[in-house]
């Protein structure tokens, strides 16, 4: 009986473990109200959808020790991933300082935002959700956030100009440089790669030595292919009257005539003119080849007599200009590049003869001694008419007797002349010359001469030119020394009549 109301009991103890379980050993439930960590959330499986006004963002982070400091900076990371995918932007080999900095700073405003509860850092960003989750010691933070379309827009628009401008600066040039060359538009191509080597000189963008060297030697390899050919060479011309042609010259891609020619090159044009003190100065202009690639220059009126040049050559001056403040470092490539450049150049020479040899000229001259007294010979005359004979002059000496000039003003002279030549010549030479004063050194005599002379138009009566020299001359005695200076009068008088005589 014993046994069976011990079985009995073992049965009833069996069933009401099984029918009412949670009366045996189980923990009371947990509540979850008062739990300070949760699940993740469902807007991190299905986040908002973008309305008018916003676009949403999530991000997530962990920290496998339980920081949940270190967890939030993750979540923001995350978060900015993100953003910076929407914006559109690639931190690269090719990005500059400039622009990862302005990215570090709008991750930084984001990131402050999304720590300080109120904080307002970014315009139109704000942290909708902030939740973090424990699991097996481990924390988990959740992030959603929300950001003005407008803002947004703005701030996308901000950033991918900075990304671009720097290194489109080098890279778009070189491109365009590029595709030239490939066309054989070897100056246009050129004048890219400079533009390209400027940028590259003065970015942040990594290997900016490299990008600027390449594009140095890339301009060097166009600029070699441009050659200056001249199509007329050694003009001659006359004292006051315009060349009998231009300078012309065909800028080509390649080395001959009839090679292509390239429009729109700029050369820098160097050639000469006489003031009107008589002395020479150096001018200058630019002009650009037209589209078949020919300049043709039309130099100024030569008011000069004698034999010259016209220089014509490659002008990159303003596209060089960023390369001259390059650092040190770019110095020896910048000076390669100028020194191709400066040697793309022609020289023409010319040579302008006076148009006064055509006209007959008549010369009269009153050589005077140390006392001012009229000489019969007349020895400067003479020297003249032989330097300017020699030049190809039409002169003769006149038969008028030098000592009728004597003390005649130059009004009187110049009627003189009209009267009695003027249906015979059309111009006259007419002066006086004079010495100044003797010396004496070791035993040898020197003369000090001067002579004044006019060259008179008898048709319209005007002074054409006036020539005063002085001269130093040395002899035995005082009537060689003097002969000897007449006679360097008319020498020197004959030069300069060749030279400016019109």
């Amino acid at each position: 009986m014993k046994k069976n109301i011990f079985w009995l009991l073992f049965v009833l103890f069996i069933t009401f473990i099984f029918i009412f379980p949670g009366c045996v050993g189980s923990p009371e439930p947990k509540d979850d109200k008062e739990s300070t960590v949760k699940a993740a959330p469902d807007w991190f499986f299905n986040p908002p959808d973008e309305d008018e006004k916003y676009k949403y963002f999530i991000g997530s982070g962990t920290s496998e020790s339980g920081d949940i400091s270190e967890a939030e900076n993750n979540a923001i990371r995350d978060l900015m991933d993100s953003i910076i995918m929407f914006i559109g932007v690639q931190v690269d080999s090719d990005t500059t300082a400039t622009a990862r900095a302005s990215l570090d700073d709008f991750s930084s405003d984001i990131s402050q935002t999304v720590k300080t509860t109120g904080s307002a850092r970014v315009s139109g960003f704000d942290i909708k959700e902030k939740l973090p989750h424990e699991k097996e010691g481990k924390i988990t933070m959740y992030l959603l956030a929300r950001y003005e379309k407008k803002e947004l827009n703005k701030e996308r628009d901000r950033i991918r100009k900075i990304f671009e401008e720097k290194y489109e600066a080098i890279s778009g040039p070189e491109a365009e440089g590029d595709s030239f060359a490939s066309k054989k538009k070897y100056y246009s191509a050129a004048l890219k790669y400079i533009e390209a080597a400027g940028a590259a000189s003065s970015s942040d963008v990594t290997n900016a030595e490299i990008k600027f060297e390449r594009n140095i030697n890339k301009a060097k390899g166009s600029i070699e292919k441009i050659n200056l050919i001249k199509i007329n060479d050694k003009l001659n011309g006359l004292a006051g009257e315009a060349f009998p042609e231009p300078f012309t010259i065909k800028v080509v891609s390649g080395a001959s005539e009839d090679d292509p020619g390239i429009p729109d090159v700029v050369l820098e044009i160097g050639y000469k003119e006489m003031t009107d003190k008589g002395k020479m100065r150096a001018r200058s202009q630019k002009m650009k080849t037209n589209a078949e690639g020919i300049l043709t220059f039309d130099h100024p009126i030569p008011n000069f007599v004698g034999s010259d040049t016209v220089r014509m050559n490659l002008d990159f001056e303003s596209y060089m200009e960023p390369l001259w403040e390059v650092p040190a470092q770019y110095d020896e490539m910048v000076d390669g590049l100028d020194s191709l450049i400066a040697g793309k150049k022609v020289v023409f020479d010319y040579k302008v003869e006076s148009n006064a040899k055509n006209v007959t000229t008549g010369i009269v001259i009153l050589d005077l001694d140390y006392d001012a007294a009229a000489i019969k010979k007349t020895e400067t005359a003479a020297s003249l008419l032989s330097a300017l004979t020699n030049e190809g002059f039409k002169v003769k000496l006149l038969s008028i007797r030098p000592t009728e000039l004597k003390d005649k003003s130059d009004f009187d002279i110049i009627e003189l002349l009209v009267n009695k030549y003027k249906s015979e010549i059309s111009r006259v030479i007419f002066g006086t010359a004079r010495v100044l004063s003797f010396s004496n050194n070791e035993g040898k005599v020197f003369a000090k001469s001067s002579a004044t002379v006019q060259i008179v138009d008898l048709m319209t009566e005007e002074i054409l030119l006036t020539v005063v020299k002085s001269v130093n001359a040395m002899g035995a005695d005082e009537s060689a020394a003097q002969s000897a200076g007449f006679a360097r009068l008319g020498n020197d008088i004959g030069k300069e009549i060749k030279n400016k005589l019109r």
